[in-house]
């Protein structure tokens, strides 16, 4: 394996990096066959002996074929660097010759995994405009080469574009920004997945009961819980039956936050964000040691998130966006992925302050004065919806079962005037400088800070009924994701639209 990142003959990675190859095939397979291994299973429980015998014997072979194409797949896989590009040529059946020239290259990323570690390897990732996955993954190098190899990709993908001019002096140091401890962490790992958590320890409760039953009959059985639950019931006690019931549903979620918990340690212990020149870098990691560096011209958003558990702390979440086709980019959505975000966990106000003035320069945050959407329209077409989906479906239900079915459309109704409201209060829109902002929420506030030289696309879409009352849909499209403000005043959509445009034209900067 070859030291320098200039040689242009075609290297080897390391063979430690089947196990890698491996990992990421299990990986792979199991998320695009997951239906298909539910059914396994579940015909796996309900099978006699000799089914489970024979599925038990198939899962040796398929282990096999696994390690026999990783070998195959390391074996074929070859990369170099060259001038200005990185190429790679991969495949097991068919043969993939992958060039990325450098400029393409939005941010590169070094893992150090626990089975490479003691190796001194490392896992190269590259990622590009255009792609919602990692485009390239060298995994088994060693860490010096993955360095040099990102310093000099960093290098060769400068921001010298048309109009732009590159400043030549002293070289800069590398400078810490951030560093987090171990409570910061668990602090994240609150914010970032409770509420998701709870959810499904509900859906699983109420809406797959019998899954539900095994696992608590599971529970009880491993802890001796029987006798215990046993003696209460037989008390006749019912504040203690109360209790007992209440203290399980608390332990399940309580239980399920400390998962998100475990995992925002073992992914983020120890993070540092750091700065040279316009180069970010963020490293963390307990088990696995991540690397990922991002360089400021790149940013194509940055994504501010505050749920409820980090107001309780009054701390903000911050994602910097680059560019990709993930796949919520059409419906809104921001993308899923290692690839979609640059994270900056649990901010203070007064680092949100500094490091946003840092990630996006004269961006003052306390400066913004949102306006407002049409509060009426909004409130009309989602109650009006709510109540026209449900109530014909409970008055039949109230005429045929029972009337209490009746107060369905009521209780509808209800919820949605209220998320109605909430929703309303946190959404807004404003133009600051250079910088457009958009902000989203019902329960908790996500607020998108952009640019407005690297919109791709603006839209305006109207209704009948929305030209008719001078409102309209501002749909604004970014290289990283897409935003969406609906029944904003129709005047203010225009100047919006006419303030984007009119930075995308008089920009002579590069937009990735």
């Amino acid at each position: 394996m070859s030291t320098g990142t200039g040689n242009p003959e075609w290297h080897r990675i390391s063979p430690v990096a089947v196990v890698f190859i491996l990992f990421q095939a299990i990986r792979q397979v199991g998320f695009n066959s997951l239906p298909a291994l539910v059914v396994l299973l579940a015909a796996f429980g309900s099978g006699g002996t000799r089914r489970k015998a024979f599925m038990l014997s198939l899962l040796p072979m398929a282990v096999l074929l696994g390690v026999v194409f990783s070998v195959l797949y390391w074996m074929r896989f070859r990369f170099r660097v060259t001038g200005d590009r990185v190429l790679v040529r991969s495949g097991v059946f068919e043969r993939e010759e992958l060039s990325v020239e450098f400029d393409r290259i939005q941010n590169v990323s070094i893992r150090e995994p626990f089975y490479m570690r003691p190796f001194g390897l490392s896992v190269l990732s590259i990622d590009t405009a255009g792609s919602s996955q990692k485009e390239i993954q060298l995994g088994g190098i060693s860490k010096e080469l993955a360095m040099r190899l990102r310093e000099q990709i960093l290098a060769g993908a400068t921001s010298v574009k048309a109009g732009e001019k590159e400043s030549v002096g002293e070289p800069e140091h590398s400078r810490l920004l951030l560093s987090r401890s171990s409570r910061d962490i668990v602090i994240y790992g609150l914010t970032v997945n409770f509420f998701i958590w709870v959810a499904i320890a509900l859906g699983a409760v109420f809406g797959g009961w019998d899954t539900t039953e095994q696992v608590v009959a599971w529970i009880t059985e491993r802890f001796q819980l029987n006798d215990a639950i046993t003696m209460v019931q037989g008390s006749g006690d019912f504040l203690a039956n109360v209790l007992l019931i209440g203290g399980l549903v608390i332990a399940a979620l309580l239980l399920l936050p400390l998962i998100s918990v475990a995992g925002a340690l073992i992914r983020h212990h120890g993070y540092r964000l750091t700065v040279e020149g316009e180069t970010y870098s963020r490293a963390g990691g307990f088990l696995t040691r991540h690397e990922e560096s991002l360089k400021r011209h790149k940013i194509q958003a940055m994504v501010l998130k505050k749920n409820p558990v980090a107001r309780l702390f009054d701390r903000t979440n911050l994602q910097l966006r680059v560019a990709s086709a993930g796949s919520g980019m059409d419906s809104g959505q921001l993308p899923i992925g290692s690839k979609a975000q640059f994270l900056v966990p649990v901010l203070h106000p007064s680092e949100l302050a500094l490091l946003s003035e840092e990630f996006l320069p004269d961006c003052d945050l306390a400066a913004v004065r949102y306006s407002r959407t049409d509060r009426r329209r909004l409130t009309w077409v989602v109650v009006g919806l709510a109540t026209a989906v449900v109530s014909p479906a409970s008055i039949a239900l109230g005429l045929v079962v029972s009337w209490k079915f009746l107060a369905i459309p009521l209780l509808t109704l209800l919820l949605a005037w209220l998320g109605v409201s909430l929703y309303w209060r946190k959404t807004g829109y404003a133009v600051v400088g250079d910088y457009g902002y958009i902000r989203h929420g019902i329960i908790g506030i996500g607020t998108t800070v952009f640019p407005l030289f690297k919109v791709q696309r603006i839209d305006i879409q109207q209704t009948p009924g929305m030209r008719r009352r001078g409102l309209a849909d501002l749909n604004v499209h970014l290289a990283s994701h897409s935003l969406t403000v609906r029944y904003m005043d129709a005047g203010d959509a225009e100047k919006f639209r006419d303030l984007v445009l009119y930075h995308v034209e008089s920009s002579d900067r590069a937009w990735f």
